[in-house]
């Protein structure tokens, strides 16, 4: 799904506002092409800024095909991951059952569910009520509520847990991540997106780096510095992520 609904319309303004410089005359930009460039820019941004540009299903590893499929059939996004590790204290403390996704922000969490391994096989899907979320840092705590439930684990994996001991990937998590409508939400990012694909085109397509005009008397020489416009995008791409994911920092 793209950043730019009208294509058309965003193709034409492209070549009209960013690629009519005398320095790129004689390039054959077909639609096709810079189409392309738009969707490989987008791509980027959301590698560069390490979050998914629209609503994406997050999957866990025992999702069968059939799930894969019917999001395919809807056209919606979706990526897999593994499980999360069940960690001693996950419980313990004031953790809550305290748990980051790897993908972020969250939009909506669908299921939670402890998946032990066969043969000693157990599922126990966490009431959604019990779910706390702070969806901008993909923060996840667990808050019993009243409502019934049953955990058909057996005792002995009951005590491996009661053990303090880590389980690797027992949980299994299906959640939605990403920006529910970046454009509107960012309304820097297509700009900032167009100019990333204007930068690929020029890359591409290796322009004279500077050049000069003449007509009845008059020159004007023109000038293209690559490295500074790169830089320009960078700098408004770390600003942006700092907006979605928040200042990060690491502490030694």
């Amino acid at each position: 799904m793209s950043l730019f609904p009208d294509l058309e319309q965003t193709l034409a303004d492209l070549r009209q506002d960013r690629l009519s410089s005398p320095l790129l005359a004689g390039l054959s930009l077909s639609d096709s092409y810079l189409e392309t460039q738009i969707l490989a820019a987008q791509a980027d941004a959301a590698l560069a800024l390490r979050v998914f540009l629209t609503p994406t299903v997050v999957l866990p590893e025992t999702a069968t095909d059939a799930e894969r499929d019917a999001l395919d059939d809807a056209g919606t996004p979706w990526v897999e991951e593994p499980g999360y590790d069940l960690e001693g204290d996950f419980f313990s403390g004031e953790r809550w059952g305290y748990l980051v996704t790897r993908h972020r922000p969250i939009i909506s969490v669908q299921s939670m569910r402890f998946v032990y391994p066969q043969p000693y096989s157990g599922v126990f899907t966490v009431p959604a009520d019990w779910i706390r979320t702070d969806k901008k840092y993909g923060h996840i705590r667990l808050v019993p509520g009243t409502q019934a439930f049953a955990a058909p684990l057996s005792a002995w994996v009951m005590q491996i847990m009661g053990a303090g001991r880590t389980i690797p990937q027992m949980i299994q998590l299906r959640y939605t991540a990403g920006l529910r409508n970046a454009a509107a939400q960012y309304p820097e990012l297509p700009d900032l997106v167009l100019r990333m694909a204007v930068l690929r085109v020029l890359h591409s397509s290796f322009p004279a780096t500077s050049g000069s005009i003449s007509a009845d008397g008059l020159s004007e020489s023109q000038s293209i510095q690559l490295d500074q416009y790169q830089g320009d995008i960078d700098a408004s791409l770390e600003r942006l992520r700092q907006v979605i994911h928040g200042v990060q920092l690491m502490v030694v």
